[in-house]
């Protein structure tokens, strides 16, 4: 259809999120206020740098994520892979029927197994559309109102898109 370019918009860039503080670790910051980003009008990179953050954290000690389109080159699924060769609890619930992206989602969900990541794998008749990640934490003081020395922490990612940066 030689009118079909008419019809289409200028690609765009996504944006930095500005609630970020490139310079300070995002533990730190989502301790101070919760941050909300909008895909994909803001870039991704806060996402797969909390991933990274969270497989690099020493206090650190689970990550639990849902996962339903899986990137074909994924950088979300190596953090995790990562983040289990770090010695952290990775679990993965990967939505196996993920319409055109099943043969990725299997792919990754076999090299997460292989890498120490906990699969669970979706339940037939069910569909799992929730796009979750709790990532815990042994406090290490910075907000002043832990009472235990070895208090956990709980910072969680809730999202109607998908684990998937492409």
């Amino acid at each position: 259809n030689p009118k079909a370019p008419t019809l289409t918009y200028e690609s765009i860039s996504p944006v930095a999120l500005r609630a970020y503080d490139a310079t300070t670790p995002y533990f730190s910051q989502l301790k101070q206020k919760d941050i909300l980003s909008h895909y994909p009008y803001h870039s991704y990179d806060c996402v797969l740098r909390f991933l990274q953050e969270a497989a690099e954290d020493p206090n650190v000690t689970s990550i639990k994520i849902t996962l339903y389109r899986v990137a074909q080159n994924s950088q979300v699924a190596a953090q995790l892979m990562r983040a289990a060769g770090n010695g952290k609890q990775v679990t993965a619930f990967v939505e196996v029927k993920a319409r055109f992206d099943e043969e990725s989602n299997i792919r990754w969900a076999e090299e997460m197994e292989k890498a120490g990541v906990r699969v669970l794998y979706s339940i037939p008749n069910l569909k799992v559309h929730a796009k979750l990640c709790l990532v815990s934490r042994k406090s290490d003081g910075i907000s002043g109102n832990e009472t235990e020395e070895n208090a956990e922490e709980r910072f969680v990612y809730l999202s109607t898109g998908n684990f998937n940066e492409s």
